[in-house]
């Protein structure tokens, strides 16, 4: 095979050597003469290229595989070329593959002594999975920071239903019982009763939309409480027997943790009131000291995860992985036609993750 070019090789050991770092190196490396023009390549090279050492060596011209280097002014440019440079430590680069595509790339160069002719080494780093970590990262970031600011502007708004339009309905309410009480004739009478409950209903679906938006509970007493409170609303708006059965200790968890688990298990409660045609539904809460397990089981029709989700039908079930995943937990979702659904969330809780360990709120 094609070695690397070295000044003054000692022995046999040493070519050896050198050979097998050259062959089995995870980066990229390739030796271009002074025209540019490749004279030799290792493995990882053909890996991350696709070209064969047979189509690269003698054949192929730096400037066919790269697409210019990344500058801060442009993503790709020739300007001051590595191979106009004795040196350079450290750039990136678009590396072209044999398929067409662009490979994002990290590479280093250096001129071989002055014996070599001018031949220039080459050192490439696949980025391609780094960058992929980063956006993933980035893209956690921001779905972290959107789910904060919606949970943040429902609180909002639950606060404004509740003290605004709720209190203002209210005082409606007071006066017209004020009026109903005067001597009034029949018509106008029941008239004032209808207003009255009109008003009566429209301060009941204000009270429904705040809970929906942001419960109280959940901020000022925690999540137990507020789960169960939301259980007594699925009892009677669904007519659907839900039970809690709670292990371990109680106690109060970080807001996102507690904001996190009540919108997974809202939304698990949403689907199976709307869709399972369940009469059972069952929850398990565990707090397992360095996590928390919540199991919830009812006994309806079932669906095919796998067809709901391709079918772009699962955006609640995205919805409660994608919360889940933003704490470093786990949805999982089990389910078969006519068998029911089983949902089970696992959340970590790092040792600096809860608030107020010692407190404990009456559940």
């Amino acid at each position: 095979m094609d070695t690397l070019p070295t000044e003054q090789i000692q022995s046999g050991e040493d070519v050896f050597l050198l050979e097998s770092i050259f062959a089995n190196v995870s980066d990229a490396i390739l030796v271009v003469d002074d025209a540019g023009w490749i004279i030799t390549a290792n493995t990882a090279l053909e890996q991350m290229t696709g070209w064969t050492k047979e189509e690269l060596i003698g054949k192929k011209h730096i400037c066919e595989l790269c697409l210019g280097m990344a500058t801060c002014m442009e993503d790709s440019t020739c300007a001051d070329c590595f191979f106009k440079q004795v040196q350079m430590p450290s750039f990136e680069m678009r590396l072209r593959t044999k398929d067409g595509r662009e490979h994002p790339v990290a590479a280093s160069s250096a001129q071989l002594p002055a014996e070599s002719k001018g031949k220039l080494v080459m050192i490439i780093r696949d980025m391609s999975v780094q960058q992929k970590t980063e956006k993933e990262r980035h893209q956690h970031k921001l779905t972290h920071f959107a789910i904060q600011a919606q949970e943040e502007e429902r609180k909002r708004i639950a606060r404004e239903l509740h003290d605004g339009v709720g209190q203002a309905l209210y005082s409606i309410l007071v006066g017209l019982n004020v009026i109903g009480q005067e001597n009034l004739n029949d018509p106008i009478k029941q008239h004032v009763n209808d207003l009255l409950q009109m008003t009566a209903k429209a301060m009941e679906e204000v009270k429904r939309m705040a809970l929906e938006l942001r419960p109280s509970a959940l901020d000022d007493l925690g999540l137990l409480p507020a789960v169960r409170s939301l259980m007594k609303r699925v009892e009677k708006s669904f007519h659907i027997q839900v039970e809690l059965h709670v292990q371990g200790e109680r106690r109060r968890y970080s807001t996102a943790v507690e904001t996190a688990l009540y919108r997974i298990l809202q939304e698990a409660m949403t689907n199976t009131a709307k869709y399972a045609q369940a009469t059972k539904l069952g929850i398990v809460f565990e707090d397992r000291e360095k996590e928390i397990v919540l199991t919830i089981v009812d006994d309806g029709i079932g669906f095919d995860v796998g067809q709901a989700m391709k079918e772009g039908k699962g955006l609640g079930l995205f919805g409660m992985k994608e919360r889940a995943q933003l704490l470093g937990g786990t949805v999982d979702i089990r389910s078969a036609p006519d068998d029911g659904t089983t949902l089970i969330v696992r959340i970590p809780l790092p040792k600096e993750g809860t608030k107020d360990d010692d407190s404990r709120a009456d559940r």
